[in-house]
This record gives C-alpha cells, structure tokens and sequence, in this order.
C-alpha cells in the first residue's frame, strides 16, 4: 500500500505545470519520497523554486488531490512507475538525464532481457524495408526484445516483423502513452500492448511535437543493448539517436547500403566513422555473445518440395518477380513448368517461408 501511496503522490508532481524533470528529480534526491515532496510548505517550494513555480504548485494543490490525478491515469489504462522504485528500468537510472517517470500500457522490458533499438528513415527503400523486416524476424527468432519509436517507415515496419515472428517489441513514444501517433500506426500500437508494451516519460494526453522526439529517442537508446540503424539519409534524426547511443555506451551497428543510394548515406558515413558492420543478423548475435541468451530459439526446420527449395535458393530478402525467378531457375538448369514454379511459391507462402508484396517474391528468413 506504501507504494501505490509513493506512486500517488510522483504522479500528482509529475502533472504539476512547468515543473522541468531536472528539478522533479533534484527535489526526489533531495527529500528522498514523492510524499515528502507533496508535504512541502508554500515557502520552501518558493525557497527551492522560486515564486512563480511556487504559486501554480500551490494552485494545482488546491484543485487536484493525488488520489484524483491517479485514478484518471488508471482509467486511462496506464501504468507507471517513477525514478528509483522497483518497476524503473535500470537502465535508465544510469543515463546522465534520466527522466521522472514512465508511463505505459502493456509492460517494460525485463531488465536482463537482451535488446535492440532499430530504427531508420520514415522514406524508406524496397532494400531498407527487406531488411528491417529480415533482422528483426532473425534476431526476435533468437529471444532479442526489438525496441523502436513505432514511427512510419523502418520503426513500424522493425515492430511489426518483430511482432510477427512471436517476440517481444516496446515502443518509446513522443506523446503521452495514451495518443496514438500516426493514427494509421493504431493496429501496431494495439499490438505491442499485448505482445511488449509502449512506453512514454510524458503525462497522458500530451500531443506529439518535435521537441520531443529527441528526448524520445535518448530512452530508446538507453532501453536498448545495442542500436541498429537500417537506413538513414547523410542529415537525419537517426544520427541525434546514434550520437546518444554512443554517450550511454551502446553499441552501435549499421547495416551497409549501396554507395549510390542516398537513403544509405548515413549508415555508410556511420562505417566510415567507426561504427560496427551487421551484414547478417548473426554478427550481433555473435558480438554480444547472445547465441544462448535464454531467449527461445526458432529453428525454422521446415520440409518443403523439391520446387520449393529449388526456389528458395534463387529467392533473397530483396523482392524478385517471378518471371526473374523463372529466369534463374533456368540458368541453373531448373526445368519446372511454370504452374509447379506456381505451386512451389505459394507453398512457400503458406509455410511463411515467403511473403509476396506487389507481385514480387522475398524470403523471411534463410532456411
């Protein structure tokens, strides 16, 4: 009960107006319990933060009970936790500006929980979305938490692979828990409540503006083992990600693109700068030393027809048509007519080996 009681009170102060966290946090170390913050007298909120916070702390008092601000949040769905008590991640505690609090539905990550924040250009190429969509599905198959800013393009598409390969995924938002941004993402937010959670240090109802999407993302990155960029152009928001990444002492890991590709400016620049090459999956998995990371590991042992696996070797995670892998097959002396080729394709759909998008076939993974 003591507890829920500290937490009454943490939400009650993280709603007062105009409070910075940096104070929040200075007067939580300073007075050691919400509850002893709440109890603090008119002049020595003036003494600690001057008169004009001093008289709208005073005035959200007289309005707003703890008991009123919390029961809002509980109606809302929402979950939260403050600095220092048993359900904040850790991981958060040790970054330079921690935030107060955290709101969110579904759950946290486990502490111990290996993960990685993907995250990329919102335009995206057929390359950035095949590999995204490829990584997550290997390194969630392999027990790895995907975390991300569930924004458009690489973020979203990260999640959903994520998702859909059974695991576990968290999105970090730059709004309250409770707004969903895009709208269009609603399905994906809904999804991650049941299957990880969302996660947000501002208070319900916040809408999104830019200001706080760089603050987003320094809890991505801290949430996160390491930090991989998929795609990203030369000047983008990815590299504000990568430099806070790197001050918390991440790892950071970039997936090669070709040099004449602008949308792979960044991550090349990022290779010349130092940061380590994931050409597949495996080379974090091996890096980190996560290959028996307790996480349940997807052997993927599917027996398939001959077509099948004769296509699955003509197929990449970059999308063919299937007049190219006709083509293929032929070259390698494949002699299929073109309904077992037919058969052979939507065998590997059903199996969810392939996924077929406008007419053209990808792997979801090497078999």
């Amino acid at each position: 009960m003591q507890n829920v009681e500290e937490k009454m009170y943490a939400c009650w102060l993280d709603h007062v107006p105009g409070l910075w966290r940096t104070q929040k946090n200075a007067l939580l170390k300073m007075l050691g319990t919400p509850s002893e913050m709440y109890k603090l007298s008119e002049n020595e909120i003036k003494h600690l933060l001057g008169r004009d916070k001093a008289e709208i702390w005073m005035n959200f008092k007289k309005e707003n009970s703890p008991q009123k601000v919390y029961e809002v949040l509980k109606r809302e769905g929402l979950s939260y936790t403050y600095y220092g008590e048993n359900e904040f991640p850790k991981k958060l505690m040790e970054i330079p500006d921690a935030p107060f609090s955290i709101y969110y539905k579904g759950s946290l990550p486990e502490e111990n929980a290996p993960m990685v924040a993907m995250i990329g250009a919102r335009r995206y190429s057929e390359y950035g979305r095949c590999m995204a969509e490829y990584f997550a599905d290997r390194l969630s198959g392999n027990g790895i938490g995907i975390i991300s800013g569930m924004a458009m393009g690489i973020d979203g598409i990260s999640q959903r692979a994520a998702l859909r390969a059974g695991g576990r995924s968290y999105g970090v938002l730059g709004s309250g828990a409770d707004v969903i941004y895009p709208n269009s993402n609603k399905d994906l937010y809904d999804a991650l409540c049941l299957q990880g959670g969302v996660i947000s240090e501002s208070v319900p109802g916040t809408q999104p503006i830019a200001a706080l999407f760089p603050q987003r993302n320094r809890i991505i990155s801290a949430l996160a083992d390491v930090v991989l960029v998929v795609e990203a152009r030369e000047k983008s928001g990815t590299s504000i990600t990568v430099d806070m990444a790197l001050e918390q002492g991440r790892e950071v890991y970039v997936i090669p693109g070709r040099c004449t590709d602008a949308l792979s400016y960044g991550c090349n620049k990022l290779l010349r700068q130092g940061a380590n090459a994931a050409v597949t999956p495996e080379d974090i998995l091996e890096d980190m030393g996560w290959q028996n990371s307790g996480g349940v590991k997807r052997q993927k042992k599917i027996k398939l027809t001959e077509v099948a696996e004769s296509i699955c070797k003509i197929l990449e995670v970059t999308p063919k048509t299937q007049d190219e892998i006709l083509i293929e097959l032929r070259k390698r002396k494949y002699t299929y007519l073109v309904s077992e080729v037919c058969q052979g394709l939507l065998e590997l759909e059903m199996k969810g080996i392939a996924e077929r998008i406008g007419g053209q076939y990808h792997l979801l993974y090497v078999v």
